[in-house]
Formats: C-alpha cells, sequence, structure tokens
C-alpha cells in the first residue's frame, strides 16, 4: 500500500502561481483536473471512505476519466499530511450507480468537496513530487504537495522527503504561514 507524505497550503494569488510554475524547468506534465468527491460514513466500523469522480485534460486535449473508491488512515501533524490509501479504480460512467448503491445500503453522504485547477510533476529532487493547484469548493485557492513513497519507506527519508515539502514551498515563495493545519473536511464543516 502506498503511503503520501503531503501539505497543502492557502494561495492567495493563483494566476501568479500558475505562471511560476509554468516557468520553471522542473515542472513537467501540466493537466487540468477536477475531482468530485463524496464522502460516506459507515457506523458499523467507524469509518469514512470517498466515492470520488476525477477528470484530467493534458495539453494534447487528451481526456483520462476515473471512478475510484479510497479508504485512507490518515494523520495529521504540523500541517504534514501522512496518509495510507486503498483504492478501487471503476470506470467512469460508474459514479452515479456507485452513489446510489451506498446510498441504498444504508450509507450517509456527510461531505461533498469539489476540487479544480491544474496539476503538475515536480523534478527538483531525487523523489518525484505531485503538485496541483486547486480551487476546492468555496475555500479559495491551495497549493497541494505531495510525495507517495511505499509503505516501507524508513523514519529517516519520511522526514527528508517533509524538509523537500518546506523547500517547494520556498521555492515558489509559499509562506509557511499559509500551510493549512486541517483537514479539508473540517474546513468545509466550518463553513
Amino acid at each position: 500500500m502506498p503511503k503520501e507524505i503531503e501539505l497543502k497550503a492557502h494561495v492567495k494569488d493563483w494566476q501568479a502561481l500558475l505562471n511560476q510554475l509554468r516557468q520553471s524547468n522542473f515542472i513537467s506534465n501540466e493537466k487540468y483536473e477536477e475531482k468530485k468527491d463524496i464522502y460516506f460514513f459507515n457506523p458499523l466500523i467507524n469509518q469514512s471512505f470517498r466515492v470520488r469522480k476525477e477528470t484530467f485534460t493534458d495539453s494534447n486535449k487528451k481526456i483520462l476519466k476515473n471512478t475510484i473508491f479510497t479508504v485512507k488512515e490518515k494523520v495529521l501533524e504540523n500541517g504534514i499530511e501522512t496518509n495510507r490509501e486503498v483504492e478501487l479504480d471503476l470506470d467512469f460512467n460508474k459514479f452515479d450507480s456507485s452513489i446510489e448503491f451506498f446510498e441504498s445500503m444504508g450509507f450517509r453522504q456527510t461531505i461533498n468537496k469539489d476540487k479544480k485547477g491544474y496539476s503538475f510533476d515536480f523534478s527538483y529532487f531525487e523523489t518525484p513530487l505531485h503538485i496541483e493547484l486547486l480551487k476546492v469548493n468555496s475555500l479559495g485557492w491551495f497549493f497541494e504537495i505531495e510525495f507517495i513513497v511505499d509503505e516501507q519507506t524508513d523514519k529517516k527519508e519520511c522526514d527528508l522527503l517533509v524538509q523537500y515539502l518546506y523547500k517547494t514551498l520556498d521555492y515558489f515563495n509559499i509562506s509557511h504561514d499559509d500551510i493549512e493545519m486541517k483537514y479539508y473536511s473540517q474546513l468545509i464543516e466550518e463553513s
């Protein structure tokens, strides 16, 4: 099971940051993306899970579509999120029937989250970094950065990757004060 090491920060001027991303020599693989997430809660096991519909369009206008089920084990500490995910990919057209399936079984929807924006690969470090510049619901624009590593990656390497996350903020002139310390779900519930 892969492990994600990530953080997100508020963005004041998303267009300026988008231009900065596009001008970096370490950026590649730009895509426009739309993600619709519906979270369900299973009270029998006290577990939430997500059903996501996502669309990616690359610079050649190639469109990739998926429906994804995700269960996460999450830890959030000082703005750094560490996730272990179990995911199941389905055809894009299975999204609506998946929602109906879970609702018919008595699962209740808890949160709806919509993300729209841009994703990139960043090759500044020896470990590939994924970057997203996204508008999330009415919360505003966020700069999300994440490393995806093997679950067996040792603590020393994970600590180094956390430092790389901070260096990435510095590289793009994003203040560490803009790091969001809460999950999106908490922010959405509070809004």
